[in-house]
């Protein structure tokens, strides 16, 4: 009962969430500007993204490797496109990487949480690389062009948020990778008195693998960013080809942080809640609310149900249905 209570409240903030943007934008304009695309544009966003699929797939197989999880380079691929298709079925961006994790750990006896911890630092290193580049661009926005950084409303606040972030981020990892730092600050004694003991010694045993293994972590961490830059650049040509004016450097902006909120797990596959920052963000750097809007819908018909339909015809064809 719980659980439907929940999937009937999270359905209803998407459903207002999309309410409140038709208030505001004819939902004849959003068709007539998506008909209206450049096709080449739209290829080109569409190669791009597939660019993203592929070099995350070679990331998490990385990743799970090391951590003792054996799984080839295929399945990695197809699992990735598995996750899209389950996207579309369960709330927020990351419902896929749940569905990713149970199929690569179903069949494991033991040391299944090395399975469930790589997928969740596949996606935290992904996490960080777009925060990470949205804040560098953010820095040498500010820097070169401060008069026009200023413009932007709320510019300033996110800026000093994601830099926040990111170096918070990276101070707790070079403090648990540290076993010096560790004994300094007393990690283990405040560890200890937190609840939930069992899974955090599960957690911590999984995540000590890393440790052994460097060279993975900085391969997953130079990869992702030629991985999310081909995800902001399939952004870019998608709004660009439906007239956006919006110049790349701020796609590398709106795209990470919208994403980001995305990816919380309050909607349906995240519908309304990227429609609505897409309109807000697009309006605040120049371009139009109905572009904005457009560009989110556009993007998720591609990147989300296109994507997820070949993700869907995996699934009918894999092992890993049959034997469910």
């Amino acid at each position: 009962m719980k659980q439907v209570v929940s999937t009937l409240v999270k359905c209803g903030i998407a459903g207002g969430l999309i309410y409140f943007i038709l208030q505001q934008v004819d939902f004849s304009e959003i068709v007539a500007i998506i008909k209206g695309a450049d096709r080449v544009k739209l290829l080109t966003g569409v190669a791009c993204w597939t660019v993203l699929c592929l070099l995350g797939a070679v990331r998490w197989n990385w990743l799970a490797n090391a951590a003792g999880v054996t799984i080839s380079h295929g399945r990695s691929l197809r699992l990735v496109f598995i996750g899209f298709f389950f996207n579309n079925l369960m709330f927020g961006s990351t419902g896929g990487d749940l569905m990713r994790a149970y199929l690569v750990t179903k069949n494991m006896s033991e040391n299944r949480w090395r399975a469930v911890l790589s997928v969740i630092v596949d996606r935290v290193i992904g996490l960080f690389a777009l925060l990470s580049i949205a804040s560098l661009v953010l820095l040498s926005f500010e820097s070169s062009s401060p008069e026009q950084f200023k413009l932007i409303p709320g510019l300033y606040t996110m800026r000093r948020f994601v830099v926040l972030f990111v170096v918070c981020f990276v101070c707790c990892v070079l403090l648990y990778m540290s076993a010096r730092a560790r004994r300094l600050f007393r990690i283990r004694a405040i560890v200890s008195k937190l609840p939930f003991q069992p899974l955090i010694e599960k957690i911590h045993d999984a995540l000590s693998l890393y440790r052994m293994h460097y060279s993975a972590v900085i391969k997953a961490l130079l990869i992702s960013v030629p991985l999310q830059l081909a995800g902001i650049s399939a952004f870019y040509f998608i709004a660009t080809a439906i007239g956006s004016t919006l110049v790349l450097r701020d796609q590398a902006i709106i795209f990470p942080l919208v994403q980001t909120v995305s990816a919380v797990p309050i909607a349906p596959a995240g519908w309304g809640v990227g429609e609505q920052l897409y309109g807000w963000f697009f309006e605040r750097f120049g371009d139009t609310l109905a572009i904005g809007v457009a560009t989110s819908v556009l993007f998720r018909l591609i990147t989300q149900i296109g994507f997820g339909l070949i993700g869907g015809l995996f699934w009918v064809a894999s092992s890993d249905r049959r034997t469910q």
